[in-house]
Formats: structure tokens, sequence, C-alpha cells
């Protein structure tokens, strides 16, 4: 089987025979619109899939007449999916278990869930935020809640739930530690990893594989921290330059942050980097852009400000644990904060974003100094002769 960490793998026909066998059953936790879009594509893929809703007239509209009565309008979920109330019938028997509520509940949830499931269960988190009270990404509270019993991981980039829900051409990340080369659990990883990708790819989803969490979460988190800045200045009307500038800023932030925290710089560009942010940060159809934008009107203040749940709301203070712990300063973050507690004004909290030289932006290379041109002497004959040791050398480690 090739590497499939390394760009993407091919995809089977859906004729074609099966290279890993698909999970019998699989569990989604959260009836939001993701939660019940994942579960969609996950139906459609040919995994049968329970929705958990907490709701009970919820998972009754879902299950009897595939339809969500609040979110993806218009949209005819697949027949076969079942929806319960009940977390013990969701979870019975599922060997793949994704968590698709807020990053708030994603702790309790995943503790209630603990109890229900046996060992060795795929546990995913489709949750894009920051714990607020440990600044913990959320794999780490799954692997504190669910011990080493399970194989966690994480799965978003640039989606809305509606084209997911639709069976419209998507492409995500699925970040698993485990597939790591040298991990104890690699094949176990690797088996789990190509089973999904051959699954989803018959609904319209295309995963693309990476070990590192940290930078696939990183990506995930402060995109919506940059998305509602962009979406202040576009009610600002600071025009498209303004907008570029803060998703550079933010860019900048992503790197910095992954970097101290250990993930890789690379995995920001790929979808759950860069794809989710020019996604997220580029439409008026992503909620935290449609924070920005009331946030930024005119006489507007944080406390105007309801109605639907943003994650970078969340996000964007509970980030501040992390900060400190890394002697950090995230522009963007500290921008949209400063708005969200009345500090200062949109339009002063944008200026100083985009035109203060902010400590930590664009930190620079740091580079080998070039070793000074040497001019052969001439020896007997014309020849060149050669200097017996050069002023400067090569090591190897």
């Amino acid at each position: 089987m090739p590497d499939m960490i390394q760009g993407f793998d091919p995809f089977p026909l859906a004729s074609e025979p099966l290279r890993h066998p698909p999970p019998t059953c699989a569990a989604v936790l959260g009836a939001g619109a993701w939660g019940t879009a994942l579960a969609s594509a996950l139906q459609r893929g040919g995994i049968p899939t329970w929705l958990w809703a907490r709701r009970p007239e919820i998972a009754e509209a879902i299950h009897n007449r595939n339809h969500h009565p609040n979110c993806l309008p218009g949209i005819d979920l697949p027949s076969g999916l079942g929806a319960t109330h009940d977390l013990a019938h969701a979870l019975h028997g599922a060997q793949l278990v994704i968590l698709a509520v807020p990053s708030a509940a994603t702790r309790d949830t995943a503790r209630k869930a603990a109890r229900l499931m046996t060992p060795g269960t795929v546990v995913l988190t489709a949750s894009k935020g920051i714990e607020q009270s440990s600044g913990a990404l959320m794999t780490r509270v799954l692997d504190e809640e669910l011990g080493k019993a399970m194989l966690t991981g994480s799965i978003g980039g640039p989606s809305f739930a509606d084209e997911v829900a639709s069976g419209k051409s998507t492409l995500l990340t699925l970040a698993m530690p485990a597939l790591t080369r040298n991990h104890a659990q690699y094949r176990d990883a690797q088996r789990v990893a190509g089973s999904l990708q051959q699954q989803l790819a018959r609904a319209g989803v295309t995963l693309e594989l990476t070990p590192d969490v940290i930078g696939a979460q990183v990506g995930g988190a402060l995109k919506n921290m940059i998305a509602i800045a962009c979406g202040m200045a576009t009610a600002q009307g600071m025009g498209e330059n303004a907008r570029a500038g803060i998703i550079t800023r933010g860019l900048d932030d992503m790197r910095r942050l992954t970097q101290a925290m250990g993930g890789r710089v690379e995995t920001l560009l790929g979808c759950s980097g860069v794809g989710d942010l020019f996604l997220t940060a580029a439409s008026e159809h992503s909620r935290n852009t449609r924070l920005g934008m009331r946030l930024g009107r005119p006489g507007a203040t944080a406390l105007d400000v309801t109605g639907e749940l943003a994650e970078g709301a969340v996000s964007v203070m509970s980030v501040q644990i992390l900060e400190r712990e890394f002697g950090l300063r995230l522009n963007v973050a500290a921008a949209v904060r400063d708005v969200l507690q009345q500090r200062i004004p949109v339009e002063q909290a944008l200026q100083r974003l985009l035109h203060d030289n902010a400590a930590g932006v664009m930190t620079p290379a740091v580079r080998t100094p070039r070793p000074r041109s040497l001019k052969p002497g001439i020896g007997r004959g014309g020849e060149a002769t050669r200097p017996v040791t050069q002023p400067w050398s090569l090591s190897y480690a």
C-alpha cells in the first residue's frame, strides 16, 4: 500500500473491491449542522451511522422524516441515517465515533461516552476550538478523558455543512498521531484511515492524511479568529487589501503557535490550514465572518452581538492560556479580544493589527554567513594551488 501520509492516496472506484473493510457502525455525537453533515457523508459512503442529538424532537425529525428541523434547510438527509437522543443507543457497537459538539462541551461529552465505548474504538473530534479552562486542543481533551485504549484524532478542513450534506466535493484533513510510522498503533491507524478514505470518497469527501494533530487543530482554531477580524474589516468598509493584510497577520500567528507547540508548519499549507482559512474568511456563509460583520457595524458593541455560536469568540479568549505558556502575542487574537472586551473600538483594533510592527510578526530567518571568496594562488606552470584547509567545513551529525 502506498504511503498515504505523503500527498494524496488514489481512491478506488465504487465498483472496485475494498482494500480495507469499513467500520460496521459509526456514531456522530452532536446534531448541529456540521455533525449532521458528517453523519450524512458517512451514511452515504456506506457506513451505517447513528446521530446523537440532545433534543428528542431533532432526533425524531432526522430519524423519521430525513430532515433537520433547524439546520440544513431544503436538504434531504440519506435514508437509513439513524438518530436518537439516547447516548448509549447511539454508541452501541460503534467502531468509529466522531464528536461534533462545541469545544466547550467536548470534555463532558467524551467523559460520558467513555463508559459506553469498547477499547479500540476510533474517536475523532470535529470541533475547531480550544478549551476555555485549560487551553487544550480537542485531541488532548479526548486523550485525557478516554485514556490510551482509544485511537484518537481530528477531522476538519474547508467545508460548509450544507455542501457536505448535499454530497458536493469537499477536501478534509484526517489527523491522527498514530499515522507516524514508528507509532505502536501505526498499522491500525493506517487501516482506519484507508477505510475512511475509501468510504467517504463515495460521498464526495476526499481525505488528506497527516500525523500532525497540532498543526491541523491550530489551523482550524485560529482561522475562526481571523474570519472574525475579516468580517469586522468588511463591515468597516476597509477594502480587500486590508482583508489580505489581516489574513497575512493571521497566518503568521498560526505559524508561530504551531511551531511553539511542536507541530509542523507544512501542515498549515494543507486544507486544514490555508484551505480552511480562505473559505472561512472570504465568505459571509461563515458564522465567524458574520459575527465579525455584526461587531464591525458602526455603533455596534459586543453586547449587541447575539445569536448563533461562533467558535472563534470562545477560542479567542481561551488561546490566551497558550500565549502565556509559550510567551507569544497572537496579533489577530489580541485585536478581536480587544473588541469583544470593549477595550478599544473596532477601527482602532484593526488599524493597530495592520500597521503596528508587533513583536513576533515576520520573524526573520537566521542566515548562515557566506564564506569568503577564495582566489587561487598561482603556482609553477600557471597551475592553481589549492589551500590545504578550507575556512569552512560541513559537519554531519
